[in-house]
């Protein structure tokens, strides 16, 4: 729908789009400022981070259901929710910091971050740089498009190749794009947020993202469809430095202990109306029990 005009609820939420986009602007300063270097480990420090009793945790703001800001920029999400009792566990304090995916693994690679609380998918290229935690959710890959348009009947992959798709920079989609639609005309962006936008207003034809994410802003514009969608290879975790193996290691089991006590399965059902993929419950036998409808 090309210059199609955005309703008022659209346009605050546009405006919203641009905060976002201003606090990761921030976020990078802010990191920025920051030693460069991640703490060594001691007896009063025993996780090696880089302020004492405080993680310091990139995150997003345009990443919904996973990490996103609410009305205030406050972030708010599943894996933000996960990481506040994670730290609590721990007897740490959190602070966050607004930046993109690539911002974030920047990041943790030039040691001004000791985690980055995000839906990342866990790649064998990110790896190379980054240490994961174990998994905390499985996700799909999804093409979005609004439902009229010269995308809207569409429903294969296929029948994207010569449109512009969208795809935020550094993503695990970005990645994907060229198996998935490699005759596609890539656009990147920066945000989800900014991606929608463009989508809406027919800048671009469609929006490649995850499938939780694609159901939350089919939530906030009733425009939007799912074209398709496939399964992905890999979990979605968080990520820390490499080297940091103790504060690893402390995530980890508290994960594991959120799973067993069924704080984990409280969690996910705040976010989402779908039992776990398989290949979660694999990971953790213990949601069996917790998620009976999960195949």
């Amino acid at each position: 729908m090309p210059n199609a005009p955005l309703s008022s609820r659209s346009v605050r939420r546009s405006r919203r789009s641009f905060t976002a986009i201003a606090l990761s602007l921030s976020g990078l300063v802010l990191a920025g400022c920051g030693s460069g270097t991640t703490g060594k480990a001691s007896d009063d420090n025993p996780y090696g981070l880089i302020q004492a009793g405080t993680i310091t945790s990139a995150t997003q703001t345009s990443q919904p259901p996973f990490a996103y800001g609410d009305d205030s920029g406050k972030p708010v999400g599943f894996i933000v929710d996960v990481t506040d009792q994670a730290a609590k566990r721990l007897k740490l304090k959190v602070d966050y910091k607004s930046t993109s995916v690539t911002g974030a693994l920047a990041g943790l690679t030039a040691g001004q971050f000791d985690l980055a609380s995000s839906g990342l998918g866990v790649t064998a290229e990110r790896e190379k740089s980054v240490s994961f935690t174990k998994p905390l959710f499985w996700s799909t890959v999804t093409v979005l498009t609004t439902k009229t348009g010269t995308s809207g009947k569409i429903s294969d992959f296929d029948g994207f190749t010569g449109k512009k798709v969208g795809v935020v920079t550094g993503s695990s989609q970005e990645a994907q794009l060229p198996t998935l639609i490699p005759k596609g005309d890539p656009v990147r962006f920066q945000t989800q947020n900014t991606a929608v936008s463009q989508l809406l207003n027919g800048s671009i034809d469609a929006f490649l993202v995850g499938g939780p994410d694609a159901k939350e802003f089919m939530k906030q514009y009733k425009g939007l469809r799912v074209a398709v969608s496939a399964p992905v290879d890999h979990p979605t975790s968080m990520a820390v430095p490499k080297g940091h193996t103790a504060l690893l290691k402390a995530l980890d089991e508290q994960i594991a202990a959120m799973v067993e006590d069924g704080t984990y399965a409280k969690l996910y059902r705040k976010y989402f109306d779908t039992e776990p993929e398989p290949e979660l419950i694999k990971a953790w036998p213990a949601l069996a029990a917790q998620f009976p409808g999960a195949k």
